[in-house]
Protein backbone atom coordinates (compact mmCIF):
# COMPACT_ATOMS: atom_id res chain seq x y z
CA UNK A 1 0.00 0.00 0.00
CA UNK A 2 1.16 3.50 -0.76
CA UNK A 3 1.04 6.20 1.83
CA UNK A 4 1.79 9.91 1.71
CA UNK A 5 5.03 9.19 3.57
CA UNK A 6 6.23 6.69 0.94
CA UNK A 7 5.53 9.16 -1.86
CA UNK A 8 7.34 12.18 -0.41
CA UNK A 9 10.46 11.52 -2.42
CA UNK A 10 8.63 12.44 -5.62
CA UNK A 11 9.18 15.96 -6.93
CA UNK A 12 6.17 18.22 -6.68
CA UNK A 13 5.87 21.83 -7.59
CA UNK A 14 5.13 23.88 -4.46
CA UNK A 15 2.39 25.79 -6.28
CA UNK A 16 0.49 22.57 -6.99
CA UNK A 17 0.69 21.38 -3.41
CA UNK A 18 -0.33 24.80 -2.11
CA UNK A 19 -3.32 24.83 -4.47
CA UNK A 20 -4.67 21.55 -3.08
CA UNK A 21 -4.07 22.56 0.53
CA UNK A 22 -5.77 25.91 -0.02
CA UNK A 23 -8.69 24.20 -1.77
CA UNK A 24 -9.07 21.62 1.02
CA UNK A 25 -9.13 24.32 3.70
CA UNK A 26 -11.56 26.46 1.71
CA UNK A 27 -13.78 23.41 1.15
CA UNK A 28 -13.99 22.70 4.86
CA UNK A 29 -10.73 20.83 5.36
CA UNK A 30 -8.46 20.98 8.36
CA UNK A 31 -8.79 24.09 10.47
CA UNK A 32 -7.73 25.03 13.97
CA UNK A 33 -11.03 23.67 15.33
CA UNK A 34 -10.66 20.44 13.33
CA UNK A 35 -7.17 19.83 14.67
CA UNK A 36 -8.60 19.76 18.18
CA UNK A 37 -10.77 16.78 17.30
CA UNK A 38 -8.01 14.53 15.93
CA UNK A 39 -7.77 12.80 19.31
CA UNK A 40 -8.30 9.06 18.83
CA UNK A 41 -10.03 8.83 22.21
CA UNK A 42 -13.06 10.41 20.56
CA UNK A 43 -13.59 7.04 18.82
CA UNK A 44 -13.81 5.06 22.08
CA UNK A 45 -16.95 2.94 22.32
CA UNK A 46 -17.89 3.39 18.67
CA UNK A 47 -19.53 0.08 17.66
CA UNK A 48 -21.53 0.75 14.46
CA UNK A 49 -20.90 3.10 11.55
CA UNK A 50 -22.19 3.84 8.09
CA UNK A 51 -19.71 4.86 5.37
CA UNK A 52 -19.74 7.66 2.81
CA UNK A 53 -17.28 8.93 0.21
CA UNK A 54 -16.97 12.33 -1.45
CA UNK A 55 -14.55 13.49 -4.12
CA UNK A 56 -13.63 16.60 -6.05
CA UNK A 57 -12.10 15.13 -9.21
CA UNK A 58 -9.87 17.22 -11.46
CA UNK A 59 -11.06 16.35 -14.99
CA UNK A 60 -7.53 17.07 -16.28
CA UNK A 61 -6.61 13.66 -14.81
CA UNK A 62 -8.85 12.12 -17.48
CA UNK A 63 -8.02 14.50 -20.33
CA UNK A 64 -4.28 14.97 -19.78
CA UNK A 65 -3.21 11.83 -17.91
CA UNK A 66 -5.61 9.26 -19.35
CA UNK A 67 -6.95 8.35 -15.91
CA UNK A 68 -10.38 7.12 -14.89
CA UNK A 69 -13.46 9.30 -14.87
CA UNK A 70 -14.86 10.93 -11.75
CA UNK A 71 -17.60 8.26 -11.56
CA UNK A 72 -15.10 5.40 -11.88
CA UNK A 73 -12.94 6.93 -9.18
CA UNK A 74 -15.89 7.49 -6.83
CA UNK A 75 -17.05 3.88 -7.27
CA UNK A 76 -13.57 2.53 -6.55
CA UNK A 77 -13.19 4.88 -3.59
CA UNK A 78 -16.52 3.75 -2.10
CA UNK A 79 -15.78 0.07 -2.62
CA UNK A 80 -12.27 0.08 -1.15
CA UNK A 81 -13.22 2.37 1.76
CA UNK A 82 -16.20 0.32 2.93
CA UNK A 83 -14.56 -3.07 2.26
CA UNK A 84 -11.42 -2.13 4.19
CA UNK A 85 -13.45 -1.17 7.27
CA UNK A 86 -15.93 -4.06 6.96
CA UNK A 87 -13.24 -6.72 6.51
CA UNK A 88 -10.87 -5.52 9.25
CA UNK A 89 -10.25 -7.95 12.13
CA UNK A 90 -10.94 -5.23 14.68
CA UNK A 91 -13.37 -2.53 13.58
CA UNK A 92 -16.83 -1.19 14.22
CA UNK A 93 -19.60 -2.98 12.31
CA UNK A 94 -20.66 -1.27 9.06
CA UNK A 95 -24.42 -0.74 9.25
CA UNK A 96 -26.27 1.20 6.58
CA UNK A 97 -28.26 4.04 8.15
CA UNK A 98 -26.22 4.15 11.36
CA UNK A 99 -26.40 7.55 13.10
CA UNK A 100 -22.58 7.59 13.03
CA UNK A 101 -20.93 7.98 9.62
CA UNK A 102 -17.27 7.64 8.65
CA UNK A 103 -16.55 9.75 5.57
CA UNK A 104 -13.59 9.69 3.19
CA UNK A 105 -13.23 12.92 1.23
CA UNK A 106 -10.67 13.28 -1.58
CA UNK A 107 -9.71 16.41 -3.51
CA UNK A 108 -7.50 16.02 -6.57
CA UNK A 109 -5.44 18.45 -8.64
CA UNK A 110 -3.54 17.66 -11.83
CA UNK A 111 -0.22 19.42 -12.41
CA UNK A 112 1.72 18.38 -15.52
CA UNK A 113 2.98 14.87 -14.87
CA UNK A 114 1.77 14.78 -11.25
CA UNK A 115 -1.43 14.28 -9.31
CA UNK A 116 -1.72 16.06 -5.99
CA UNK A 117 -4.44 15.01 -3.57
CA UNK A 118 -5.78 15.76 -0.13
CA UNK A 119 -7.55 13.18 2.00
CA UNK A 120 -9.86 13.85 4.91
CA UNK A 121 -11.36 11.09 7.00
CA UNK A 122 -13.97 12.15 9.53
CA UNK A 123 -16.61 10.75 11.84
CA UNK A 124 -19.97 12.48 12.04
CA UNK A 125 -22.70 11.79 14.58
CA UNK A 126 -26.21 13.16 14.71
CA UNK A 127 -26.31 16.11 17.12
CA UNK A 128 -29.10 17.10 19.50
CA UNK A 129 -30.64 19.27 16.77
CA UNK A 130 -30.60 16.38 14.27
CA UNK A 131 -27.74 17.89 12.26
CA UNK A 132 -24.44 16.05 11.72
CA UNK A 133 -21.57 17.01 14.04
CA UNK A 134 -17.97 16.12 13.23
CA UNK A 135 -16.56 14.30 16.27
CA UNK A 136 -13.20 13.12 14.85
CA UNK A 137 -11.15 14.12 11.83
CA UNK A 138 -7.77 13.43 10.25
CA UNK A 139 -6.42 14.91 7.03
CA UNK A 140 -3.26 14.90 4.95
CA UNK A 141 -1.95 15.64 1.48
CA UNK A 142 0.13 13.58 -0.91
CA UNK A 143 1.19 13.35 -4.53
CA UNK A 144 2.47 10.93 -7.11
CA UNK A 145 3.54 10.90 -10.74
CA UNK A 146 1.18 10.02 -13.57
CA UNK A 147 3.07 6.74 -13.98
CA UNK A 148 1.73 5.82 -10.53
CA UNK A 149 -1.89 6.56 -11.47
CA UNK A 150 -2.98 3.23 -9.97
CA UNK A 151 -2.32 4.79 -6.53
CA UNK A 152 -5.59 6.73 -6.95
CA UNK A 153 -7.42 3.47 -6.39
CA UNK A 154 -5.79 2.90 -3.00
CA UNK A 155 -6.96 6.19 -1.47
CA UNK A 156 -10.13 4.60 -0.03
CA UNK A 157 -7.90 2.10 1.76
CA UNK A 158 -5.73 4.93 3.09
CA UNK A 159 -8.79 6.73 4.49
CA UNK A 160 -10.10 3.54 6.09
CA UNK A 161 -6.74 2.58 7.57
CA UNK A 162 -6.31 6.04 9.07
CA UNK A 163 -9.68 5.68 10.79
CA UNK A 164 -9.05 2.06 11.85
CA UNK A 165 -5.63 2.85 13.33
CA UNK A 166 -7.11 5.48 15.63
CA UNK A 167 -10.23 3.40 16.34
CA UNK A 168 -8.09 0.42 17.42
CA UNK A 169 -5.97 2.59 19.70
CA UNK A 170 -9.13 3.85 21.45
CA UNK A 171 -10.98 0.53 21.71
Amino acid sequence: MYSPRSLRHLPVRPAALLAVVAYAVAAGGTSVAAQQIENAERLAGLERVDTRVEAQWDEAIVVEAGGGTADQFLQALAMTFEETIASADAAPTVVEGSPTTVTCHVDTFYETGQIVYSLRTQVEQVGADGQPVITWIKSWVGYFTVQQLHVMFTLGEQCANSFLEDWKSAN
